[in-house]
């Protein structure tokens, strides 16, 4: 839990001495934006471990060009499931989770509205009820369009890249939609 507290920390203070350097220059040549963004995901690989997304996922975004036709981009999103495991004696146990996750992006503008991203997540931490030996390390491909100057919309697929070591581990591949508004 420190690691992941030390994360978040350097997360933030980063994004925010982005912010201050830029907050004097014009919006149109801001190195740095922010905004939040929200939507669903759907799990897309088999298991025995059957999740329910109770609600939708949100987050915070800081977008950071690097040229007129890359970006970074560095989220904060917090995440709940409903997960269920079921043992082949019919027996199932309800986990309610809560995970904050991290990814890293980086995103190729093919226009000005239409933009494609991979990356992967560096942080994913279960704040209540952690299952032991459940590791989250996905790689990221996506695309986002901006229906306004402000609010775009997003889909993305992440694929799993840990190995089924036991019962309780799986590929976990999910699909998200979102909608999200930048400042």
């Amino acid at each position: 839990m420190k690691k992941t507290t030390l994360v978040l920390i350097c997360f933030i203070i980063a994004t925010f001495s982005n912010y201050a350097q830029t907050e004097s220059k014009k919006t149109k040549d801001k190195i740095v934006t922010f905004g939040f963004r929200t939507g669903y995901e759907f799990q897309t690989s088999e298991s025995n471990l059957n999740y329910q997304l109770k609600l939708p996922y949100i987050g915070i975004l800081s977008d950071i060009s690097l040229s007129k036709k890359w970006s970074f981009q560095l989220e904060l999103n917090l995440r709940s499931e409903k997960r269920e495991e079921r043992f082949s004696n019919d027996f199932k146990q309800s986990y309610n989770e809560l995970y904050l996750t991290g990814p890293i992006l980086l995103k190729y503008h093919i226009t000005n509205d239409f933009k494609i991203y991979t990356g992967t997540q560096v942080l994913s931490a279960s704040l209540i009820n952690d299952i032991s030996g459940l590791k989250k390390w996905n790689g990221i491909i996506g695309a986002e369009y901006n229906l306004s100057g402000k609010l775009f919309i997003e889909a993305c697929f992440r694929h799993g890249f840990e190995e089924r070591k036991s019962t309780n581990n799986f590929r976990d591949n999910r699909i998200s939609f979102g909608i999200g508004y930048k400042f």
